[in-house]
């Protein structure tokens, strides 16, 4: 494995690369939405994706018993307590820089962080939902910063394209979801895969492929510049 690639495996199993396409997202609906999103809420959004996705990766890590078969399941279990006292750590800096955020991300994060919160509670009994909560949660978390402080009003085209990035983001959870099918079933974690199966997954998948293409279709009727920068967006969320 050359270092290229020894980089981006720690990249993903730490989470990092996810974090970059929230980065991303984010700026793409600042653009979208024009709406002035400062740096330091991009680091604040930054810092609690990687927050909620490492310690929803240590919950995992911990429930199970036996040595984890996944890579970044056996290296959370191998540095459990490093990763956590870096969760700690993380949580302080993200709550000091939470004082600096303007008054409408405050108020929606906090509204954001709830549910989040909720979330990471009662998570054990989402079951098949898991992936359908991540989706959204993840949507919500990437739009908050623009559509806090964008000076224009939404139109259709706006909430068509959110929704696409939704789609999008489910189709990527699913997907990975199918790939982890037989390590989930050794052991004993649920998702929507392990609860309805591989043939209905690959349907769903279809069926929001073609939803997302019959509307880009549409999308590009309206505004082909938009809708060429919206398929780029798909491949980066798919790749990520």
């Amino acid at each position: 494995m050359n270092f290229l690639s020894r980089l981006y495996h720690y990249l993903n199993i730490l989470s990092l690369d996810v974090v970059a396409g929230s980065l991303i997202s984010a700026l793409f609906f600042a653009e979208l939405l024009q709406a002035h999103v400062y740096p330091h809420v991009l680091v604040a959004l930054g810092l609690t994706v990687w927050i909620i996705y490492t310690i929803d990766h240590l919950r995992d890590a911990r429930s199970i018993k036996v040595p984890a078969s996944t890579d970044r399941h056996s290296f959370h279990q191998r540095h459990f307590k490093t990763i956590s006292v870096l969760v700690v750590a993380t949580l302080a800096i993200d709550a000091v820089i939470v004082f600096f955020l303007p008054g409408p991300v405050l108020r929606a994060g906090l509204a954001l962080g709830i549910i989040v919160l909720l979330y990471l509670i009662f998570q054990r009994y989402l079951k098949f939902m898991k992936e359908i909560f991540v989706a959204c949660l993840y949507t919500a978390g990437v739009l908050l910063p623009s559509f806090s402080t964008m000076s224009q009003t939404m139109s259709p085209v706006h909430y068509l394209v959110v929704a696409k990035f939704a789609i999008t983001a489910q189709m990527n959870l699913l997907l990975f979801s199918l790939f982890d099918l037989k390590v989930d079933r050794n052991q004993q974690q649920h998702s929507f895969v392990t609860w309805f199966g591989e043939r209905s997954t690959r349907y769903g998948i279809v069926f929001l492929a073609l939803v997302n293409v019959c509307s880009g279709i549409w999308l590009w009727s309206t505004d082909p510049a938009l809708a060429g920068i919206f398929i780029s967006m798909n491949m980066v969320l798919v790749g990520i």
